[in-house]
């Protein structure tokens, strides 16, 4: 699953980001990839040239005031170099593998259409201006400028799927636990059927799904199949059952973050409990099945292939905090 975070000028979204690579998670920044791709790219450095004109690079280096001039003549010069930066840009981030990406310009560049998901980070009006005049030390009338050009925080919040509130008095690390669970809420299960599915949308009679694999093959479900949210699945051991989400997360502690060390389908009976075992020390030994210990071995994989790793169920303690961008 491919996520989106956007949020408007002084929201705090990178803040936000920031709590995300804390816990593991790695953010692709699309602004500053842009700017990599506009040094380094000579594909990109040809095509800017050749509509700039030849002072848009100094050496290596792109000409930030000849460049920062040709985007302010018109809103179609700026619109021709952001048709030679953001495709590269989409591709720079397909091929990173990466499953989270930041931009301020989610909505207006496209970029939404990368993901599966997309959450935006708001703040008061107020509260952004005040966070940007202190940050780039400018007049409250130069932000108030910079946010006429943004696309505007309800247009956004009404598009978005999630929405995290950043002013100074919500708990950021309880929304960003919160839209955590419901996203491992919507990986499902399917009996009979192998791997894991995510859910698209719900209908009448039946949802539909999608392979959370390569293929990303949708497909309809039915209460007959038996589906069933990962949320719900526990592991038997020898006192209280474990969910599913613990032991996930012993995994990835094991792992180190990385796909397991063993490979299900090769390894024997004896190999899979020992490593079960470095796992779930007291997992039951009459109830749970070596098959059992296979499809987790690749529900993890495949969780951790799709970028959703973070598997913690304990909500943090309420605490106050504010960040600007």
């Amino acid at each position: 699953m491919k996520i989106g975070i956007t949020g408007g000028i002084g929201s705090g979204k990178s803040y936000v980001c920031q709590q995300l690579k804390a816990r593991g998670y790695e953010v692709y920044d699309c602004d500053n990839a842009a700017k990599r791709l506009m040094r380094t790219s000579p594909e990109i450095r040809q095509q800017l040239t050749a509509l700039i004109g030849p002072d848009a690079y100094v050496g290596d280096q792109l000409n930030k005031a000849v460049v920062a001039k040709f985007l302010l003549i018109s809103e179609d010069n700026a619109h021709a170099v952001d048709t030679i930066v953001h495709p590269a840009v989409f591709r720079d981030f397909e091929a990173s593998g990466i499953k989270w990406m930041e931009s301020a310009i989610l909505y207006e560049s496209g970029a939404y259409r990368l993901v599966d998901k997309t959450i935006v980070v708001t703040a008061p009006e107020e509260i952004r201006i005040q966070r940007v005049m202190q940050r780039d030390g400018i007049s409250r009338e130069k932000v108030l400028e910079w946010m006429a050009r943004q696309l505007p925080q309800e247009e956004i919040r009404r598009k978005a799927d999630f929405e995290i509130v950043n002013d100074g008095e919500a708990n950021i690390e309880q929304q960003l636990n919160i839209i955590l669970r419901n996203m491992k809420e919507t990986i499902l299960a399917i009996a009979g059927k192998p791997g894991l599915y995510k859910l698209v949308s719900r209908g009448k009679n039946n949802l539909i799904v999608e392979a959370l694999d390569a293929t990303h093959r949708r497909q309809p479900a039915f209460a007959t199949d038996r589906i069933t949210s990962l949320g719900d699945i526990a592991m038997f051991t020898e006192t209280d059952d474990v969910p599913l989400m613990t032991v996930l997360d012993n995994m990835k502690k094991l792992e180190d973050g990385k796909k397991a060390s063993i490979n299900e389908k090769k390894a024997s009976g004896q190999e899979l409990q020992d490593y079960f075992t470095k796992v779930l020390p007291e997992w039951d030994r009459d109830r749970v099945q070596n098959s059992h210990i296979k499809k987790l071995i690749t529900w993890y994989n495949i969780l951790i292939e799709s970028g959703i790793t973070d598997f913690k169920t304990e909500e943090p303690e309420e605490t106050k905090e504010e960040a600007s961008e």
